[in-house]
């Protein structure tokens, strides 16, 4: 398991990036300012693999490869990936511009681009490149999502969410997008259009369980904070109809966990598995979905995109591991993964603590351990 590096541009310069293209530039609302019961601690860990520096020879190899068969997505990558892990961030862009010149309509290339920038720490020339995928593909969804992915790793929820309208657009009839919309307005606070989008995700008997159950999930944590705000305001009716809609929703692994975790990720045609090591050692994960102590695991997408879910109702004291997992994919082109961890700590709770961790993952078998939740010796009232 990695413990590898997270690499963004500087808040102050994704603000500018976003400025200089017409974006609107709001706080991201992706981590909550409840700070967590006493002793309940959320630590982010790394967000990609740890890079293996393969050494001059293996470079030079893969020069040649290159050379020898330009078309050759792969050996492109690898290239880049190897000149980046060795300490040659320079030579990496160069690399991934060459691959995006010779093959300008490659999603991956042109994120790559634009990853190297922000790792140069030259922000604005990093949203340019991402923002090429739309300009190439104006009338792909899947390109807005890739920008979109691009931008919430960068810390640009709004942005993000922006791309993801666009997606929608070209796409209404797509629950996953569908879903997607109604957690940026999570994210953001924007709760009446969370609700919306997610009873409007629930109620349609056509939407796949896989993305019915999550959204449900994630209902039943804006139906709580809907209530707590009505109860603030007096509205103690109001208050009263929310939680009894919320207690209606009858959600896989309850509505009021000490822990869930929810696993996304940005392409189709993929299978990214989120694994959950407890304190006592037991691995849940797709091939051992239900723990002796009650944490569970509910979906195990294996088509693209997530999202997965891990409940833990009740929590053991001690330390939890969160793994993503590449298991494989069957696309060509865009073989990497990218994603988000949304972990939610005293779930419909005055207590309740949200922290969003990104993700990379490069190549099947992957994996990386995103971040230890501490628990204390006892629960939290």
């Amino acid at each position: 398991m990695g413990t590898g590096h997270t690499t963004a541009p500087g808040r102050g310069g994704l603000w500018m990036m976003v400025a200089l293209f017409g974006l609107a530039a709001q706080p991201v609302a992706a981590q909550s300012e409840i700070t967590p019961a006493r002793g309940w601690r959320i630590e982010a860990k790394a967000s990609e693999p740890e890079r293996k520096a393969g050494g001059a020879d293996r470079i030079a190899k893969l020069r040649r490869q290159v050379a020898e068969a330009p078309r050759d997505r792969q050996v492109r990558f690898d290239l880049v990936i190897a000149l980046r892990d060795a300490g040659q961030p320079r030579a990496a862009l160069t690399a991934a511009q060459a691959w995006r010149d010779h093959d300008a309509y490659n999603l991956l290339a042109v994120r790559l681009v634009g990853d190297l920038y922000s790792a140069l720490g030259d922000p604005v020339a990093a949203l340019r490149s991402w923002s090429s995928v739309v300009e190439l593909l104006p009338n792909d969804a899947s390109a807005h999502r890739a920008l979109a992915s691009a931008l919430k790793q960068a810390g640009a929820l709004d942005a993000a969410c922006a791309r993801l309208q666009r997606a929608v657009a070209l796409h209404p009839d797509d629950a996953r997008l569908g879903f997607e919309i109604a957690d940026c307005a999570y994210r953001q606070g924007r709760l009446a259009q969370a609700r919306a989008g997610f009873e409007a995700i629930a109620a349609d008997e056509k939407t796949p369980k896989l993305i019915a159950e999550p959204a449900r999930q994630r209902l039943a944590q804006v139906y709580a904070q809907l209530a707590r705000r009505a109860t603030g305001a007096g509205q103690v009716q109001e208050a009263e109809q929310l939680r009894t809609a919320r207690r209606k929703l009858a959600v896989d692994g309850g509505t009021d966990s000490d822990i869930k975790v929810f696993l996304t990720w940005d392409t189709d045609r993929s299978d990214v598995d989120l694994w959950v090591i407890t304190p006592d050692g037991e691995e849940i994960s797709y091939k051992h979905k239900r723990g002796r102590n009650g944490g569970a695991l509910f979906g195990d997408v294996t088509t693209g995109y997530g999202p997965e879910t891990f409940s833990a109702p009740r929590a053991q004291p001690g330390v939890y591991q969160v793994v993503v997992h590449y298991y494989g994919t069957n696309r060509r082109g865009l073989r990497e993964a990218r994603g988000e961890v949304a972990i939610v700590l005293h779930e419909g709770t005055a207590r309740e603590v949200r922290k969003i961790l990104p993700y990379r993952l490069y190549a099947p078998k992957q994996r990386v351990v995103v971040a230890h939740i501490h628990v204390p010796g006892r629960r939290a009232q």
